[in-house]
Order: C-alpha cells, then structure tokens, then sequence
C-alpha cells in the first residue's frame, strides 16, 4: 500500500510542476520501476514507460524526470510519441525523446516524424505539437 501512495505522490508532483508550465492537461506515468533520487533532483521511471499528456503518448524503456530543468527524458530502442488529438496527427521515433515543460519535445538520434503525411529523419528533430513548427539540425 505504501508503495501506491509514493506512486500517486510521485504523479500529482510532476502533474502540478509540469501542467503549470506548459500545455500539458493531464500526466500520467506509468513504469514498472520507480525510483526517486533526491541528491540529483530526479525521477527514475524504469522497464516498459509510458507518460500520456491526454494529448500525447510517449512509450520508452526508461524516463527520468528532471527537476531542475523541468524535462523528461525517454530513452529507448526507439523510444516513441504518438499524438492522440486528432487536430495534429503526427507519429515520431527516436532513441531519445526529450519533452520539455514549454512544450517543446526534441527526437535525439536516428530520429523519424511523420507529419501531416511528410516524412522526416534526421540525427536530431525539435518539434512543438502545439503549433506544429519543426526543425532539424541535419
């Protein structure tokens, strides 16, 4: 039981800090393994991620959350976003996915975008499904 109530703890945390800051409605986390490290002002979430905005579904095999630079960082081999609002249909896959808190969200090695049918692959691509401007540094 004590382990849940961490777990919600640790998800009404990163709801509040995130959802203040950007467009974000609704965080949820979910991860096999959770770990909290105070010292580097982290959240290690771990084996089978999944964070969903209510906007966007992120699947990684690991995350950690950064609060001193209020970023999640998902890696995986790939890791991936999907939007779910149907205004903005767009898919992504990356080996890192970095969703800042204004946001922004930033594909990181052999990234791919498949935007409003165009298809993009890049070493690194900075999207903002908000308004859907993208860039590539390659």
């Amino acid at each position: 039981m004590h382990h849940y109530k961490f777990l919600f703890f640790c998800s009404t945390l990163l709801t509040l800090v995130l959802s203040s800051e950007s467009y974000i409605d609704n965080l949820e986390i979910d991860a096999s393994s959770i770990i909290v490290s105070p010292a580097e002002n982290q959240i290690i979430f771990s084996d089978n991620v999944l964070l969903n905005t209510g906007k966007l579904i992120l699947k990684s095999d690991s995350a950690i959350y950064n609060e001193l630079n209020k970023t999640i960082t998902l890696v995986g081999a790939p890791s991936s976003i999907d939007s779910i609002e149907g205004s903005r249909v767009f898919k992504g896959s990356a080996n890192k996915i970095i969703f800042f808190s204004n946001s922004k969200v930033q594909l990181v090695g052999r990234a791919i975008m498949n935007y409003d049918n165009i298809n993009i692959s890049s070493n690194s691509i900075v999207f903002n499904p908000e308004n859907g401007k993208m860039t590539s540094n390659e």
